[in-house]
């Protein structure tokens, strides 16, 4: 077998073990477009997979909620949990499962039965919201003036607490701010550059603070743009989507087609997968029998991995070519290169650069996912061709 054929059939049978994951929620409701909508009254008797720019659960939905958007609002309520990934996730409802969230902004201003996990520029429970169980956040702002039914484990640039935790606060934060009505119940650990000001009687426990000293927090040069780690990992994906470019033309041509008509569909797709194939792999590799199978998934699940950074560099340098060529076609792999280098230039942004990196990595992934969705689907008639040249 050539080299070539290999790795087509590694994509391939790659793709087809991705795909196999989301057909479990074959049998769960399924909604997407421009709005996706639970409305007021309705019932949805089974998990919820929704995707749009405005993601609204007025009615009641009985299972978990998969959801990824611009927008997603929760305002009715929801049986299971609620895993979103969205510039502003708001939840005004009750979610009596666990919320598992990323994007710019999670607001909790209803009741949650169980845990918060947010990766957030800021994350706020308002002083309506309320959080059964425990809180883990990280983010440039983390606000908590609701009542968390738990601990509290946290880690960004500010704290701020100013409602009761049943359980232990575990910080690392620049700035840990304590309202004079907050109440911890066990103790408090905080790691700053600075001692806070703790009011008396907040805290029930006892309170440890380990003083981060200015060399250890300071970031490296350009918060690590030029690490060697980082540049190796940029060579080393610029090397691997040449080569899926020279063995799979038609492949890279439908990632970026599809990137620039589908992105929320995209998005979706990708962050399913990121989470659902490791369970899955886990689940098959339970039984003995399963355990090869199991081992297959994870060595090309990483190879899908390896290929999202490729995938969305292709399409961000394509779509930068266009907008700045206007019209002229730039040469596929000089829009792979163009579009990495932005890619590593905007992961290392301080504090956004991590945020980036996710949302970056599923949307990758779910280029490849959609792709292979249409391996041997025709193309459609009158489709525009993509603007770049492929190599002979």
């Amino acid at each position: 077998m050539s080299f070539r054929s290999l790795f087509q059939a590694l994509v391939l049978g790659g793709g087809l073990l991705v795909l196999a994951v989301p057909s479990v929620a074959m049998a769960a409701e399924v909604r997407n477009g421009t709005t996706a909508l639970v409305a007021p009254g309705e019932t949805v008797d089974d998990d919820l997979f929704a995707s749009g720019q405005t993601v609204t659960v007025d009615g009641r939905v009985t299972g978990d909620v998969f959801a990824t958007g611009q927008t997603v609002v929760v305002t009715g309520t929801v049986d299971g949990d609620l895993i979103a990934a969205a510039q502003q996730v708001v939840v005004d409802g009750t979610v009596n499962g666990n919320v598992r969230a990323a994007g710019a902004v999670v607001t909790v201003n209803g009741q949650v039965g169980r845990s918060v996990t947010g990766l957030a520029q800021q994350l706020n429970i308002s002083s309506s919201g309320r959080v059964g169980g425990s809180l883990i956040a990280a983010g440039e702002t983390i606000s908590a003036f609701g009542p968390v039914g738990r601990g509290i484990t946290a880690g960004g640039g500010t704290l701020e607490l100013a409602g009761p935790v049943g359980g232990k606060v575990l910080v690392w934060s620049n700035n840990l701010s304590l309202a004079p009505n907050a109440r911890i119940a066990a103790d408090l650990e905080y790691r700053s550059d600075h001692q806070a000001q703790i009011p008396s009687g907040t805290v029930a426990g006892r309170v440890q603070f380990d003083q981060v000293e200015q060399r250890q927090r300071q970031a490296p040069l350009l918060n690590g743009l030029f690490d060697f780690g980082g540049l190796v990992w940029l060579f080393g994906s610029a090397i691997l989507g040449a080569l899926a470019i020279m063995l799979a033309p038609r492949a890279s041509a439908r990632a970026v087609e599809l990137g620039r008509q589908q992105p929320l569909a995209t998005f979706g797709l990708g962050l399913l997968a990121l989470f659902a194939v490791p369970v899955t792999a886990i689940l098959i590799g339970v039984t003995l029998v399963g355990i090869p199978l199991a081992l297959a998934v994870a060595a090309l699940y990483g190879l899908a991995l390896m290929l999202a950074l490729p995938a969305l560099g292709l399409v961000v340098g394509t779509e930068i070519a266009r907008r700045v060529r206007r019209g002229d076609p730039m040469p596929v792999l000089g829009a792979l290169a163009v579009g990495l280098i932005v890619l590593h230039l905007v992961t290392h942004l301080p504090i956004l650069g991590g945020l980036v990196s996710f949302l970056g990595l599923a949307f990758g992934l779910g280029l490849i996912v959609q792709s292979l969705r249409r391996w041997r689907r025709p193309s459609e008639p009158g489709r525009v061709a993509v603007p770049v040249a492929v190599p002979a």
